[in-house]
């Protein structure tokens, strides 16, 4: 198991910073997802981390190794692909086996190490055939097994499911995830897929723009989002943003905008305080924290109305659209809720699960 760590690492095109002055540290056997939109720069980052990319400024060190100029081959790496990389005209036992003839294994020692990683990844049966004979879920556990036989430091894995249908993504990730932790090798695994990161990852590295937003567990980031980057991009729906102002009456501090005011409670009262009532602030509230009437989960709430604009019925959940004063107000309820669209419906936002943020740094506050 190695720790891996990047110390203020740099990669610019011309002018283009797609990797920007990151500082991260890996510690052995951890699984940790690099998950952001496309262009943030984490597959740069990750072919960086592999010696594919030549960094701008930084370093990158496996333990105390210093390998930030060291070639693809010298770092014991190996990393899996978007799109499979099986040789077409090779068998699934000749792919498996070709990183090993290129370090001159002997010939038991190949035999040996393919049926390990063969029966490892449920593939034995496969030896024999060539890649078109394979479905897409078969091919990546190919590319699968050919990273890991090397029996590598460090696995990278660039979005290597994004090519499959839902239902084997699912299947997929487990497995790879189970994989990992038998063999407790340190993986760094690339994503825009909040999902993927969430269920996956030891901790996660939210990035944009070159720049890592966060780096904690998925509990961290979806509790304590640290800007409304992050706030926006981890959950689905999308957290709710609305501009609010600070109010002050009765001795109870209040985010209020038109058509909605939300009581802040006591133990935040002193972060509230503190803070400028002449300025605008950034109130979000994640669509599964507003109640329907009959299914609130606290009484630390406030009611709010609103016509139903629309209803995403998805059976396992609705997605409710409320027209408010400010704008679309989105909930998510549980799938047997009946909506009609065009009525009157009560909702309650749940106030111990409320973030605020500033508008102009889009910094959270709580």
């Amino acid at each position: 198991m190695v720790k891996v760590r990047l110390e203020g690492l740099k990669k610019y095109f011309d002018k283009v910073k797609a990797v920007n002055d990151i500082d991260l540290e890996i510690i052995p056997g951890e699984f940790v997802v690099l998950l952001g939109p496309s262009g943030c720069g984490k597959t740069t980052l990750l072919r960086c981390i592999s010696g594919l990319e030549r960094v701008t400024e930084g370093k990158i060190f496996f333990d105390n190794d210093n390998i930030t100029y060291l070639s693809p081959r010298d770092r014991n790496i190996s990393m899996v692909f978007q799109n499979y990389a099986v040789w077409p005209h090779m068998t699934v036992k000749n792919n498996i086996a070709f990183p090993l003839r290129i370090k001159k294994y002997s010939q038991q020692q190949i035999q040996e190490k393919v049926i390990w990683v063969a029966n490892l990844l449920g593939i034995d049966n496969l030896l024999d055939r060539y890649p078109a004979q394979l479905s897409g879920g078969q091919r990546q556990r190919v590319a699968v097994a050919r990273a890991i036989v090397m029996e590598p430091r460090v696995l990278l894995m660039d979005e290597p499911l994004s090519n499959l249908d839902a239902l084997l993504r699912v299947r997929m990730r487990a497995e790879i995830k189970k994989l990992q932790e038998k063999l407790k090798v340190t993986t760094i695994y690339v994503t825009h897929d909040q999902v993927e990161a969430m269920t996956m990852g030891d901790r996660i590295a939210v990035l944009e723009q070159g720049i890592i937003q966060q780096f904690g567990n998925s509990d961290e980031i979806y509790h304590n989002p640290v800007n409304i980057f992050v706030a926006g991009f981890i959950g689905s729906p999308q957290m709710n943003f609305i501009e609010v102002e600070i109010v002050h009456k009765n001795e109870i501090f209040y985010l209020g905008t038109k058509g909605l005011e939300v009581p802040v409670l006591d133990i935040l009262k002193d972060k509230v305080s503190k803070l400028s009532d002449k300025r605008n602030y950034i109130l979000g509230i994640r669509p599964e924290h507003i109640y329907t009437a009959d299914r609130a989960q606290t009484d630390k709430v406030v009611t709010t109305k609103g016509k139903v604009y629309f209803a995403e019925l998805l059976r396992s959940d609705t997605v409710i659209h409320l027209e408010k004063e400010f704008g679309l107000l989105v909930i998510k309820t549980p799938g047997d809720l009946k909506i009609e669209e065009g009525k009157e419906l009560e909702v309650l936002i749940d106030l111990s699960r409320i973030h605020l943020f500033e508008k102009d740094t889009r910094k959270a506050i709580f």
